[in-house]
Parts: structure tokens; C-alpha cells; sequence
């Protein structure tokens, strides 16, 4: 990809920086199952979260609005039988931060180790970069420790989750504020933007819409691979 033309480049996270450690989600669903004593078996918890969560994925996407993760885990809660007429906000807070400890025993990876290079030489090149992220269950200020932590934060100049502005990608508000934020660092016209990501109508048209360029990451491409390709 020649990005030489592109002033700012914008990423997705979730399938084009990062990927889910395996093991997260079963541990975290037994922690679920163990905290509010669940009774339904294992198996069919962790086909309801996976259904669940894409259905939320898919509603942020359609409404372009955010669903608040608080909310979400009361939906899902309700799926599986448990009274959230007793579930008190402060037992779920509680639930959350045991579910943010496991998260970082099993934290996502980077799915291309050398995606700090990558960013590092970008930014020496001139280039600014920053973060665009739909969140669902998994909340952001999970999501700013753990970039901390894979050593990719101190490369982007700001980071843009939908739980935080209230809108998802693919919202022209969530682009317009991407484009808004760019400004503040400095003054560039959109045709100077590429935002790059994984999902088709989030990410690629959503950019497209607002009239910024985007760029889809195919199967088997990575974020390096693809900037290697200038």
C-alpha cells in the first residue's frame, strides 16, 4: 500500500492490531456461571455469549449508537435465567472488575508482533496516528491499559472508543469526530486520512461515507504486511 500520500492513519483495533487470547472468554463465562450461580450448563453459556455478543456488535453497528456495557450484561444475565431484579449495579461493578483481573491474566496479543516497529517507523516518517474501536462487553478503559501494556500507546496521538463518545463506527459522528480530533494536532484535509481496519461496513465504508480513505485488511494480511507492500 503507498500511504506516503496519507498525513494520518487511523486503525481499527479488534482483528487488525489485536486478537483474544483463546482461553479469555471459557474462563471468563465460569467466572460468570460461578459469581451469580448459574445453573445452565457451560457449554450453552458460552453459545449465548458468543450469539449475544454479536448481536450487540451487529445493533452498534445498525443504529450506529452504543449499547452500555452495564446493559449489556443485564441482557445477557436475563438470557440465562438469572433475576436481574437482584443484580444491584454495585454486585455488577464487582462482577466487571473480577472480569477485567482474568483479562489481563489472558491478555488479547498483538496479532503481528511486530506492530510496534511498524508504528514506531510510521511516526518517525511524519505520520500521526490514533485508535478507532467499537467496544461491547470488553470496556475501554480495559482496552487503554492493555495497549499500554503491548507497548502500541505511546505511538498514537489519541485513542477514539464508541463506549466513550456514545456512537459506533459505522456513524458518520464517529468519523467526523476522528477527523475532528486529527484537526487538533494539525490542519489537513480528509483526503490526507486512512483509516484501516477489518470489517467491511464499520471500517471500510464507514470512512469511505464520511469521504476519508480506508483500507481493508483481506484474510491472512496483517497491519505489517500491508504497510511493508509501499
Amino acid at each position: 500500500m503507498d500511504y506516503s500520500q496519507y498525513s494520518h492513519i487511523s486503525f481499527d483495533l479488534w482483528l487488525t492490531l489485536i486478537q483474544s487470547n483463546p482461553n479469555y472468554k471459557q474462563k471468563r463465562n465460569r467466572l460468570l456461571i460461578d459469581f451469580f450461580e448459574i445453573t445452565i450448563d457451560p457449554q450453552i453459556v458460552d453459545e449465548s455469549y458468543n450469539k449475544f455478543d454479536r448481536l450487540f456488535n451487529a445493533i452498534n453497528e445498525i443504529t450506529g449508537g452504543n449499547l452500555d456495557s452495564y446493559e449489556l450484561w443485564l441482557i445477557f444475565l436475563g438470557e440465562l435465567n438469572v433475576n436481574v431484579k437482584e443484580v444491584s449495579l454495585d454486585l455488577l461493578k464487582e462482577f466487571i472488575a473480577k472480569t477485567e483481573v482474568l483479562f489481563f491474566q489472558m491478555s488479547p496479543v498483538l496479532i503481528d508482533e511486530k506492530t510496534p516497529q511498524l508504528f514506531e517507523r510510521l511516526v518517525a516518517e511524519g505520520h500521526t496516528l490514533s485508535l478507532l474501536c467499537n467496544t461491547a462487553f470488553t470496556r475501554s478503559h480495559f482496552l487503554r491499559k492493555l495497549l499500554e501494556q503491548l507497548g502500541v500507546a505511546k505511538y498514537l496521538s489519541f485513542q477514539l472508543y464508541s463506549d466513550e463518545m456514545g456512537y459506533s463506527k459505522p456513524n458518520i459522528i464517529v468519523y467526523e469526530t476522528l477527523f475532528n480530533e486529527v484537526q487538533k494536532i494539525k490542519t489537513i484535509g480528509k483526503n490526507q486520512i486512512i483509516h484501516v481496519g477489518d470489517n467491511p461496513i464499520a471500517d471500510f465504508k464507514g470512512a469511505r461515507n464520511f469521504g476519508i480513505e480506508s483500507r481493508l485488511l483481506l484474510p491472512g494480511e496483517t497491519v505489517c504486511t500491508v504497510f511493508e507492500k509501499n
